[in-house]
């Protein structure tokens, strides 16, 4: 399990380079049965393509062994992982099908600091939002970044659309992660890779040394954070189970 919590928590962008594959070259079904459930439940709301992105989507192909393969979501329901392709720093075709609360569809055409925008406490991510897009687009670039959040929703999609069933203790919530990976082309291209883990929070929470620095990352958390994360009522059960 990958558990990439800090404290104090801070929002950042902290990508490190990376040498490994971008994507799981061997799926596993049960992902892509559940991309597949997803796509035809709410797919209009999963994925979107500008007109002039062709190029970049068959490049996207190419480079997960897909020679024929022109759309996105084709692309995706033969990964594990949700796809996005940013061009010259705007996001040009998306499709997630696990979303973490928002809707990918209406993100396309939205810059990189567009589309961290809502991001409470993200000064400092927004303002380095145009050198990390010039980074992460350079041609041969490997980055890797982790987000994590804790939710009361069992599934691998955080889409608005699903309602989050009221915890009342641990084994009510799950462990969310989100291994993103960035993969540079020709200089203004991104392809960007999301790996969705799901893990009851149980299985943290009986590791003292985790248990210990969920709850100081979680404390250490602005108002702010905590509404947008929607985790006040998270910190209040964690902290009656210490």
């Amino acid at each position: 399990m990958v558990f990439p919590v800090k404290a104090p928590y801070t929002v950042s962008a902290d990508i490190v380079k990376y040498s490994g594959d971008a994507f799981n070259r061997h799926p596993d079904p049960s992902y892509l049965l559940q991309k597949k459930h997803e796509l035809d439940s709410i797919g209009h709301d999963l994925t979107a393509t500008a007109d002039d992105a062709f190029p970049w989507v068959q490049r996207m192909g190419k480079f997960c062994g897909l020679n024929n393969v022109t759309d996105i979501k084709s692309i995706a329901l033969a990964c594990e992982e949700d796809l996005a392709i940013l061009h010259k720093g705007n996001l040009v075709s998306i499709c997630f099908c696990f979303p973490s609360g928002f809707v990918p569809a209406r993100k396309l055409g939205e810059s990189f600091f567009g589309l961290h925008l809502p991001v409470a406490d993200g000064d400092t991510l927004r303002a380095s939002s145009e050198k990390v897009a010039a980074i992460i687009s350079r041609d041969g670039a490997f980055f890797r970044r982790h987000v994590w959040t804790v939710t009361s929703l069992p599934g691998l999609s955080q889409h608005p659309a699903y309602q989050r069933p009221v915890a009342a203790g641990i084994d009510d919530l799950y462990f969310r992660t989100e291994t993103q990976t960035t993969v540079g082309i020709d200089g203004d291209t991104c392809l960007f890779f999301v790996k969705v883990d799901m893990h009851p929070l149980a299985l943290v929470w009986e590791d003292q040394s985790k248990r210990e620095l969920l709850l100081e990352s979680i404390n250490s958390m602005t108002a702010s954070t905590l509404d947008y994360k929607n985790l006040h009522q998270v910190k209040a059960i964690l902290n009656s189970h210490q």
